[in-house]
């Protein structure tokens, strides 16, 4: 009976960490989605995912700090269109080289998952065929929708300028041939 009962709250509590929401002092709530604009791309990245609610981490276009990552979530970015690397940092370091194009949608799905530590990060382009190509539609209903805090972004960014500059150089003299990191291509907005 005894190890029925562990096995009941094993399952419990694996139901309560998969399922939660996240929150984050770098995000704000938001009622509305952005739409594309004509001078510039709109990357939407989404979080669909409630495995490690309690795991955010700080998302970077280059030098600049452009959001959180928060389970079961998304947010908006305005890019200027040509090239990016967005990356991403936890245990591991996550980076999505993009080409895009002004007045197109883009979509990137943020996972999480287990590390030797603490956790590992990763970028998933939704790119043209891909198995998210159709779920986005349905997460941007569902996810709940934050917009970055600029001021609370602003101040981790010019606290971590050196970090930052650090795994940039890092990118481009170690990991960037190294790897073969995904993409997102013109052809894959919307």
């Amino acid at each position: 009976m005894l190890s029925k009962y562990r096995l009941w709250c094993l399952l419990c509590m694996l139901v309560f960490i998969v399922s939660c929401a996240g929150s984050s002092g770098y995000m704000r709530s938001s009622q509305t989605l952005l739409n594309p604009i004509q001078d510039k791309a709109l990357v939407r990245f989404m979080r669909p995912s409630g495995f490690g609610c309690a795991i955010n981490f700080n998302m970077l276009d280059g030098e600049k700090v452009i959001g959180n990552s928060v389970a079961k979530s998304q947010f908006d970015y305005l890019a200027d269109p040509g090239k990016h690397l967005f990356v991403a940092t936890a245990e591991n370091k996550a980076f999505l080289e993009a080409e895009l194009e002004a007045g197109k949608t883009y979509y990137v799905i943020t996972r999480v998952y287990i590390g030797a530590w603490t956790a590992r990060v990763a970028f998933l382009p939704v790119n043209k065929g891909s198995e998210f190509w159709d779920k986005v539609l349905k997460y941007e209903n569902t996810l709940q929708k934050l917009q970055p805090d600029i001021n609370a972004l602003k101040t981790w960014e010019d606290a971590n300028k050196a970090k930052i500059q650090k795994v940039l150089s890092a990118y481009e003299t170690e990991w960037k041939d190294k790897y073969s990191w995904p993409k997102l291509m013109p052809e894959d907005g919307r």
